[in-house]
């Protein structure tokens, strides 16, 4: 079983202990979690892909379908970034384990009531690259498709040097029967600058200097796993946590 020190960050490969202390921290070591049930900060989500991308390479990274759930965690994780920053709200990034679809899950705890109630955006992502010369062709592909109209699609524009008309998309998804709740596009624009926007039905589009947006989301609590008790439901804040990289 794989541990890790929350001091050092050393990890390593330990058959016998299972209350392993680190030999250079003497502090005691934390085992590996997995994705099932798990809530990740939109931080912990985008970061995870930028460490992949610096131990793989971004080529690897981009296409290796070893990090494809990782790849969907980090769209979701901008799009969590952008409802945050629109409504002032924490969303929390949940990655689907048993399932084929949703890909992931946008979690809010809404806490107005004097309860913890749960709001749930289930998401399926898509990425529009190279190989797809129209963003509508992958939209009109994606909305042929049987889904629960409760889902949403977000779609990641990869297409570099692709101009990306939001104004044209928004127009032209209204002619497409479409079964997704909502659609949205996030693209990259400039150097850390990120766009998101709702597309159908058409709405909002929110600007992301990632920087900023990610030193912000930062302060969120990083890892959330949820529990029951009576009647209302609870969570525990894990603190920190060890995932390995796949």
């Amino acid at each position: 079983m794989r541990f890790c020190c929350p001091t050092c960050g050393r990890d390593e490969e330990i058959l016998v202990d299972r209350n392993p202390r680190c030999l250079f921290c003497r502090v005691e070591m934390i085992t590996a979690s997995n994705y099932s049930e798990l809530w990740m900060s939109p931080y912990i989500a985008i970061k995870r892909m930028a460490t992949i991308s610096e131990t793989y390479g971004i080529e690897r990274a981009r296409t290796d379908g070893r990090f494809k759930k990782e790849r969907e965690a980090w769209t979701t994780g901008v799009l969590a970034l952008a409802l945050s920053k629109l409504k002032d709200e924490e969303w929390w990034v949940e990655i689907e384990t048993v399932d084929s679809t949703p890909d992931t899950r946008l979690q809010h705890i809404d806490q107005s009531s004097g309860h913890n109630v749960i709001q749930t955006r289930s998401i399926e992502v898509v990425d529009w690259e190279e190989n797809v010369g129209d963003i509508m062709k992958l939209i009109g592909k994606k909305c042929r498709r049987a889904y629960p109209g409760h889902y949403l699609l977000v779609v990641n524009a990869r297409h570099p040097g692709k101009v990306l008309d939001f104004d044209r998309v928004t127009e032209e998804v209204k002619t497409v029967r479409s079964p997704f709740l909502e659609i949205w596009v996030v693209a990259l624009i400039g150097l850390n600058h990120m766009k998101v926007v709702r597309v159908a039905p058409g709405g909002p589009a929110i600007d992301l200097k990632l920087p900023t947006e990610l030193e912000r989301a930062r302060k969120q609590r990083s890892f959330l796993k949820r529990g029951i008790r009576g009647t209302d439901t609870e969570f525990r804040e894990l603190g920190p946590a060890f995932l390995t990289i796949p």
